[in-house]
């Protein structure tokens, strides 16, 4: 027994190397949002305006989407800001630990790095064991990044009744889900033979479970749901509520059992194969193969379906709150600055004299006077937000080709008769595609949620919602454009997009919402000359503004075509020089 885990530590001290920048980026980015949120939210929601949100949070849709309302039952800001952030910021620490994982076993595996560490003297099950301790001390540092911080900024507002047993079992909440989805993904990557199917498993069963909780989060008679769901069960430790513990020792023991069920079918598979056979392939090639670009969508096809799902539900989500948007805008300052500040309608505070029912029909009549409505222009928000995220699906797409590059298999089907620009520009008609599902998919979503939330469509037409969806569209294919272009001029500096993709939803949310970025600054990003929507009275939509943007995205497109065209493909450098290593002096004993 102790052979097959012999040099674990040694392997996990390697892993945790390879890691050190990845996770600790992944902790800093996912437990700073969440940390830094408390005060943003804390002075957004002032103690005299939550009971709106309140009820919003009890309503069946939102609590399909968040979990049970039990801020309603007890009224402090923290038990609010749990309900709000803790289902998804638990989701995304799960992603974490997947994406995780599947780096540390099966790709490893299948570029052969498993296969040179297995003839060194490691044991049979040192890899997956050093992996899983490698997810262990990531989710340590995350929970205690987390708790620590949340409690040295609860402690410094008032009365927020974020204590340190809620802010530490907040941080552990986190920490276990990782795990236990961690432990999920080790599974499944005994059971399939590629990386590819294993983290498809994995998202499945995320989903799955995020779907199977809903039901038992609104109604108490089928809460076994939830409960056998790992993500309607971290709802259960009622952070900042109840504070309970006993979720935490239960998805504790789901991850070690998991864990060991990994370790014995590592034990039993062959290396590059999995527990499930891999279904045989065809004898000769589908008609997909036979193009450049018929072969970008055979390996994309997957993804794409993934991403026109998840934006269909993303926007449902938003879709469903559209039937109780008077009073939640009505009493929120922070909403009716973002969605009322760029038309420069304010409504008076609420008082005594002037209560929550007065600043409805304020809010309506106000917003009338320019013929819109409130659906409308929360739309408008919202679509301007997830013409961000849609940058995400297809920037990948173009990064896709530049992945195959370094994993050296973008080389033989460069070998054969398949031209470079035509094999970069295959992925880059996927993603200029993908730009417009995405946006139909999201706006389709709400509206259809929506029209049900509402039982009229009136306020808000399905041509509404398909037009302001579509409108930030020739933005997302600058952006598109811009991918390109460094996959051809700058291969090594592809990561850069990202850096960019940040600045335009800090300098767009913070600048356009709130006023704080000046006016530059939005225009050194495509989304800042995107014309709003809903339009005055009496206003026309330019034109130019779109055509234009088209035009740049197929000017800096074709620049990275050509650019691609003219350079070496090579995996390993792209100046063909490679460092000499350092090499360190031993001073021989006399």
């Amino acid at each position: 027994m102790r052979t097959n885990f012999a040099n674990t530590g040694l392997l996990t001290r390697f892993m945790l190397r390879r890691e050190r920048i990845t996770s600790l980026l992944w902790i800093l980015i996912l437990g700073g949002t969440i940390v830094l949120l408390v005060p943003g939210v804390f002075y957004a929601l002032p103690v005299g305006e939550r009971e709106p949100i309140i009820d919003v949070l009890t309503m069946p849709a939102m609590v399909s989407m968040v979990g049970p309302g039990f801020a309603a039952y007890h009224s402090t800001f923290g038990a609010l800001y749990t309900n709000f952030m803790m289902l998804f910021s638990a989701l995304t620490a799960a992603l974490m630990n997947i994406f995780l994982v599947i780096r540390l076993s099966r790709a490893d595996e299948e570029k052969g790095r498993y296969e040179v560490l297995r003839s060194l003297p490691v044991g049979r099950l040192s890899n997956l064991a050093a992996a899983m301790l490698t997810a262990l001390v990531v989710n340590i540092g995350l929970a205690l990044f987390t708790g620590l911080g949340m409690y040295a900024f609860g402690t410094s507002l008032y009365d927020t009744g974020m204590c340190f047993n809620g802010s530490m079992l907040w941080g552990a909440t986190l920490g276990v889900t990782g795990l236990v989805f961690a432990a999920f993904t080790a599974l499944f990557a005994q059971l399939t033979a590629s990386s590819r199917t294993a983290m498809g498993y994995a998202f499945m069963a995320l989903g799955i479970f995020f779907l199977l909780r809903a039901p038992g989060d609104m109604d108490p008679n089928m809460e076994i749901l939830a409960l056998i769901s790992p993500m309607g069960l971290l709802l259960r430790t009622q952070a900042y509520i109840a504070n309970y513990w006993w979720p935490i020792f239960i998805m504790l023991g789901t991850a070690v059992l998991l864990t060991l069920v990994a370790f014995k079918l590592t034990s039993i598979r062959d290396i590059d194969q999995g527990i499930i056979p891999a279904k045989p392939g065809r004898a000769h090639g589908s008609f997909l193969t036979k193009s450049a670009g018929g072969f970008a969508f055979k390996l994309s096809r997957t993804a794409i379906i993934v991403w026109i799902i998840s934006l269909f539900i993303l926007g449902a989500s938003y879709g469903a709150v559209l039937g109780t948007l008077d009073e939640f805008i009505a009493s929120n300052e922070m909403y009716q600055q973002l969605i009322l500040g760029p038309f420069e309608i304010e409504i008076p505070p609420i008082t005594d004299d002037f209560p929550l029912e007065a600043a409805v029909l304020y809010l309506r009549d106000a917003v009338a006077v320019f013929g819109f409505t409130l659906p409308q222009l929360f739309s408008a928000m919202i679509n301007m937000i997830m013409g961000i995220f849609a940058i995400v699906p297809a920037t990948l797409f173009v990064l896709k080709a530049r992945a195959e590059e370094t994993d050296t298999r973008a080389e033989l089907v460069l070998a054969a008769s398949v031209g470079r620009r035509k094999y970069l520009g295959a992925f880059a008609i996927i993603a200029f595609v993908m730009a417009v599902l995405v946006q139909l998919s999201s706006s389709i979503g709400m509206f259809a949620f929506g029209a049900a939330a509402m039982e009229s469509t009136a306020e808000f037409p399905l041509t509404f919602a398909l037009q302001v969806g579509l409108n930030y569209v020739p933005a997302i294919w600058v952006k598109v454009g811009v991918a390109v272009l460094l996959v051809g001029l700058l291969p090594k500096a592809t990561s850069l997009i990202w850096a960019y993709f940040a600045y335009t939803f800090v300098a767009l949310f913070l600048g356009q919402g709130f006023g704080i970025f000046p006016d530059w600054a939005l225009w050194l990003s495509p989304y800042g000359f995107v014309q709003q929507l809903p339009l005055a009275p009496g206003e026309s939509f330019n034109w130019i503004v779109p055509v234009v943007l088209t035009v740049v995205a197929a000017a800096l497109t074709a620049i990275g075509l050509w650019k691609y065209g003219r350079r070496d493909v090579n995996a390993i450098v792209d100046d063909n020089r490679l460092k000499p290593a350092r090499v360190k002096r031993v001073r021989s004993k006399e």
